[in-house]
């Protein structure tokens, strides 16, 4: 069968498939948001929590009048970030290409139930340890949670890869409905954040708040997944892709090439994307200050409303466009081109208001900013999520779960080589 026929054939049946997302159950589109929430809601969490892994962390002998904002920083609180992100996207790359290699040889069940339940118990603990003082034992703390946020990473990696797979033999407003899930969950934690700061609560009650509810989200993930599993919807789905890979015999190394071949420059762009972002996002872009006389607002709420909610707005309502707008389309060069289009935001973002900064400013207006930063969001969520919606139409039915855990995986790379060249863009910026 010469090329043409097999994109022709492919593409009739993913428009099959996208007819079929008219009758699609409201339940099985809004368990995969729940699975998106579940595999980032944690993270983020994690994140938010800042002061309550300072407060673990800090130097005792201050007491409990010990204050984050003012307080000198011990070797361990200094290194605790750092050393989160590394072992963060260390583990979770690392699974995310032995996920999309391992696929097809472990059933979705045990792949999907087994990181989700995993990622649970993790956080369980992670709660745990907010009841329990840690104070004469801090680095055994600080080690145990490390390994903790490896083992989640690893689920996480399982969970996500996985995921992807499964959606893409769904419609694709599950797969839109996935991805929106995972920007939602940064608008969570973004408003939690914000909200903690209004109360003024206490950092030990904070984190608990904030692992409470990512609790709770994997529970309800895990149960809504089971339901969906033994519903008519998803096994008629699951046959029609069971009955197609039984047609054909090819070595788990021979489809996992094949669908390489296919998927490398969908995945290449999403890789790109998240690559872009993060070579700004947040390393740089948390020393953007606001351009206004000091006050309670740019000391405090600036950062957490324009860079972290804003941006997870922007990026989630990019995600939710797709359900209406899917331009360029999934043929030719434009989607890559728009891709590596936002490679300007780079020097734009650089070029915003920041104290005591190196790099030149002529974007001296919080207006700028607000601007750059909905429009860096927007491009991020929406070229990312149109890949992830295009890429079924490049490969056979049965070759739609590889395909999804080798998307997973390219974005993996992408995140961690942005990651890896941030401390770059930084030193550009200037001394902070």
């Amino acid at each position: 069968m010469d090329t043409a026929t097999e994109i022709e054939r492919n593409a009739c049946e993913r428009k099959m498939v996208d007819e079929r997302s008219e009758r699609t159950p409201l339940l099985v589109t809004l368990v995969f948001y729940a699975l998106g929430m579940a595999t980032l809601l944690p993270w983020n969490f994690f994140i938010t929590a800042e002061t309550y892994w300072q407060y673990k962390l800090r130097n005792v002998s201050a007491g409990e009048e010990w204050n984050w904002s003012n307080a000198t920083l011990t070797p361990l609180q200094l290194s605790f970030t750092p050393t989160l992100v590394i072992v963060s996207n260390v583990f979770c790359t690392v699974f995310l290409l032995f996920t999309s290699a391992f696929v097809r040889r472990v059933k979705e069940m045990v792949r999907q139930l087994g990181s989700l339940v995993l990622s649970l118990a993790t956080m369980v603990f992670i709660t745990l340890f907010t009841f329990i003082d840690t104070d004469s034992w801090q680095f055994a703390f600080f080690v145990i949670t490390m390994v903790l946020i490896a083992l989640l990473n690893v689920c996480v990696a399982v969970l996500q890869g996985s995921s992807y797979g499964l959606a893409g033999l769904f419609p694709a407003s599950c797969m839109s409905g996935m991805l929106s899930g995972q920007a939602i969950s940064g608008i969570f934690s973004s408003l939690a954040r914000i909200i903690s700061l209004l109360v003024g609560e206490e950092p030990v009650t904070s984190g608990l708040v904030f692992f409470v509810i990512a609790d709770v989200f994997l529970v309800v993930s895990i149960a809504g997944y089971v339901y969906m599993t033994r519903m008519n919807y998803y096994h008629s789905v699951k046959a029609e892709t069971e009955g197609k890979e039984q047609a054909e015999h090819k070595s788990d190394t021979q489809t996992y090439i094949s669908v390489l071949k296919k998927v490398w420059l969908m995945g290449t762009t999403l890789g790109g994307t998240l690559f872009i972002t993060l070579m700004v996002y947040p390393a740089v872009v948390v020393y953007v200050t606001s351009v206004y006389p000091e006050s309670r607002w740019t000391e405090e709420f600036f950062q957490p409303t324009i860079t972290f909610l804003l941006f997870n707005i922007g990026d989630t309502l990019g995600r939710e466009v797709t359900r209406w707008w899917r331009w360029p389309r999934a043929r030719g060069w434009q989607l890559h081109v728009f891709g590596a289009a936002r490679l300007v935001f780079l020097p734009l973002l650089m070029l915003c208001h920041g104290e005591n900064k190196t790099f030149p400013t002529l974007l001296d207006h919080d207006a700028y900013y607000i601007v750059l930063m909905f429009f860096f969001a927007f491009t991020n969520g929406y070229v990312g999520t149109l890949t992830m919606i295009y890429y079924p139409s490049l490969v056979e039915p049965n070759e739609l779960e590889v395909g999804g855990a080798i998307m997973a995986a390219m974005m993996g790379i992408g995140m961690v080589v942005g990651s890896l060249l941030s401390p770059a863009f930084v030193a550009l910026w200037g001394p902070v």
